[in-house]
């Protein structure tokens, strides 16, 4: 079969060009939506009425889809954990060994933030402000990647590449604090400090990754 001409090929790419992109559905509206307000507001501030008329639908549309705030939020944070898993594992694929999963993971929670701004903040709130919630909640969307965390730490500790002076849940906050803090404090370092780095929230945080990565390696192994 012969190649299509030129003119042929352009007009196909053209065409593909300005094809309009999928509407969004409402429930994909009112996710959309949902994860912002709750990410300014948390599960306890936020607001079914309010999702619903930053969403145009309506408090029966809304209902319709997701019958309690409790559903909306759980579904919101269980389309961060599929993103997160999802990411985590196309980042695994290419690591060629343990030490490089464990550099890929504390990575990606550095290209995590920069990519999924809301969803960061989100998830911060999340871990930081539903103590209470968290308690009674049917169902809690972090724990499998919480969990899966928590093995790669439990794998590296085992082969050496991190310290063993400390429990692993121990090293996982260590790594998701650190991380979390040095974004949430970045302006206010870079009023206050003249460290160029602060300068670049990209090479601040990058800065960053590398010495948490330092912190919880075994003494031996720090150079």
């Amino acid at each position: 079969m012969g190649r299509a001409p030129a003119g042929d090929q352009l007009s196909a790419r053209s065409y593909n060009r300005e094809m309009p992109s999928k509407p969004k559905s409402r429930k994909e509206i009112i996710l959309e939506r949902a994860e912002h307000h709750f990410a300014e507001h948390g599960f306890q501030g936020g607001s079914l009425s309010a999702i619903a008329r930053e969403c145009d639908v309506g408090n029966p549309g809304l209902l319709h889809h997701f019958p309690s705030k409790e559903e909306l939020y759980r579904a919101v944070l269980e389309q961060q954990a599929a993103d997160l898993m999802e990411r985590l594992h196309k980042r695994f694929e290419s690591a060629g060994n343990l030490q490089e999963r464990l550099h890929a993971f504390v990575e990606l929670q550095v290209e995590w933030m920069r990519m999924r701004p809301t969803g960061f903040k989100l998830i911060t709130r999340e871990l930081l402000d539903n103590s209470e919630r968290i308690r009674v909640a049917q169902a809690r969307p972090l724990e499998g990647f919480l969990a899966g965390s928590l093995a790669l730490l439990d794998d590296a500790q085992s082969a050496g590449l991190v310290r063993r002076d400390l429990a692993t849940v121990v090293i996982l906050t260590i790594i998701l604090g650190t991380l979390n803090y040095a974004k949430m404090v970045s302006p206010t370092f870079d009023k206050a400090f003249a460290d160029s780095v602060l300068k670049s929230d990209k090479r601040w945080m990058e800065s960053i990754a590398q010495d948490v990565l330092r912190v919880i390696a075994p003494a031996a192994t720090v150079r």
